[in-house]
């Protein structure tokens, strides 16, 4: 056989398959492992261009279209719930957090009910230096005035006055534990301490300043233990209230912090949830956005194929065209006949990608 004809023959459709290997070419490596199954279809169809069916090149690129969309319509279904789930997620924890913080505040106030009666706590000093002065300040020397009664008014007055005091700070502290809420399991109240005994004499005045003396000696005396044990009752009493207040308190400080624990755990494991969901949400968007870019490098890719086709098929006219114009009478001939098969391949190729890929 002619040997220009065997080589027009065989270069009949080499330009296709060269817009193929560009086409495979310039595609992106991970758009090519996205339609591998298609693209070894596309491959065997360029293989033979001699039997090539560009209606099915075609039928290649919608199939790649349609997989690809159902693709990023199952992300899209996927990634539906997240926002409901993030969403769900948050209340879950703003909501633990808040309920952490009504109650912390809850045991904080507590906690400053405590501290605030707690100060309303104060001891009566027993040294005998500071309740003598007290005694001696109120159960006075009148030495140009010595009378039994004087000593006995004083000493009543003093008994008085120390029965009045402390009654008054164990009603103000009784007060404070109903206004703070606090239930106490004794009753604050002083124990019973017999009065001190009056001078009874029938001479109300002391004729002598030693017998006066030695009298207002023996009352200071009685009212020196007297004062001492009321102070000690009522340091008794207020040491036990002190002491169960105080306990109570400690409790309270460490079920705050065993709450807070609580709520810490749960708020983490919340939050650790949440942030598997996001990640979820992260990756799965990841997926999507490049499923979005494979598809529109897809589309682009596939734009692009006519243009191979274009420039290779002018190359080719090109060389015919040559060998029409300066070839020899046989080869012009030739040039002239696969000019024409040139132009029917054209058509029936490149034009009918426009017609979306009726042959």
């Amino acid at each position: 056989m002619n040997p220009t004809l065997l080589n027009l023959h065989r270069k009949r459709l080499e330009w296709a398959y060269k817009a193929k290997e560009d086409f495979l070419h310039h595609l992106d490596g991970e758009l090519i492992d996205t339609i591998e199954d298609l693209l070894h279809l596309l491959q065997t169809e360029l293989e033979n261009p001699n039997e090539l069916s560009f209606s099915r090149l075609q039928k290649f690129f919608q199939k790649a279209g349609e997989e690809m969309e159902l693709e990023l319509n199952n992300y899209e279904k996927q990634l539906e719930p997240y926002e409901l789930l993030i969403t769900k997620q948050s209340f879950l924890i703003d909501r633990k957090k808040e309920e952490s913080q009504l109650e912390e505040e809850g045991f904080t106030n507590e906690i400053d009910d405590y501290n605030r009666f707690l100060k309303q706590i104060e001891l009566k000093s027993t040294d005998p230096v500071d309740i003598s002065l007290l005694v001696d300040d109120t159960i006075e020397y009148t030495p140009h005035d010595r009378k039994a009664s004087l000593i006995n008014d004083d000493t009543a007055r003093l008994q008085t006055s120390v029965e009045r005091d402390l009654g008054t700070s164990l009603l103000i502290l009784k007060q404070e534990a109903s206004y703070f809420k606090i239930e106490l399991t004794q009753p604050l109240e002083l124990p019973f301490v017999p009065p001190i005994p009056p001078i009874e004499q029938k001479i109300d005045a002391f004729w002598f300043k030693g017998t006066y003396e030695k009298a207002l000696s023996s009352m200071r005396s009685q009212a020196h233990d007297w004062v001492t044990e009321m102070y000690q009752n009522y340091n008794r009493l207020l040491t036990s209230i002190l002491q169960e207040v105080t306990a109570r308190k400690e409790q309270v400080i460490k079920e705050a912090e065993a709450s807070k624990r609580g709520y810490r755990q749960k708020i983490n494991t919340l939050e650790n949830e949440l942030t598997t969901i996001q990640t979820e949400e992260a990756r799965l968007k990841t997926r999507y956005l490049n499923a979005c870019e494979l598809r529109k490098q897809f589309h682009e890719h596939a734009a692009d194929l006519q243009g191979y086709l274009i420039k290779h098929w002018l190359a080719f006219k090109e060389e015919l065209q040559q060998q029409f114009l300066y070839g020899d009478a046989e080869s012009r001939f030739l040039a002239a006949h696969y000019l024409q098969l040139l132009r029917q391949d054209g058509e029936r190729i490149i034009e009918s990608l426009n017609r979306g890929g009726d042959v």
